[in-house]
């Protein structure tokens, strides 16, 4: 049974699109949201909270207990004329 590329989901036989890239590598889509998500939208696994290998990073990150930290974005202040 292949698992889905983007979410990490089992997926039963006949289920799906499979999407074979120019290099020849297979891609297995469980769904339309996941195919979006990877091809058009260029999404990485673990930075969308539905995926599967997102809560294995977090459950990763509490085990160790080590936490990803913020980046903090501030902005530039304009001048005065």
């Amino acid at each position: 049974m292949p698992k889905c590329s983007f979410c990490g989901t089992q997926m039963q036989k006949g289920e799906g699109t499979l999407f074979a890239k120019k290099d020849g590598t297979a891609l297995f889509f469980c769904s339309n949201k996941c195919q979006k998500n990877s091809l058009k939208l260029k999404r990485s696994p673990h930075a969308v909270k539905w995926t599967e290998t997102y809560h294995k990073e977090k459950a990763a990150e509490k085990k160790s207990g080590a936490k990803r930290q913020k980046v903090k974005r501030t902005r530039k202040k304009k001048k005065k004329r």
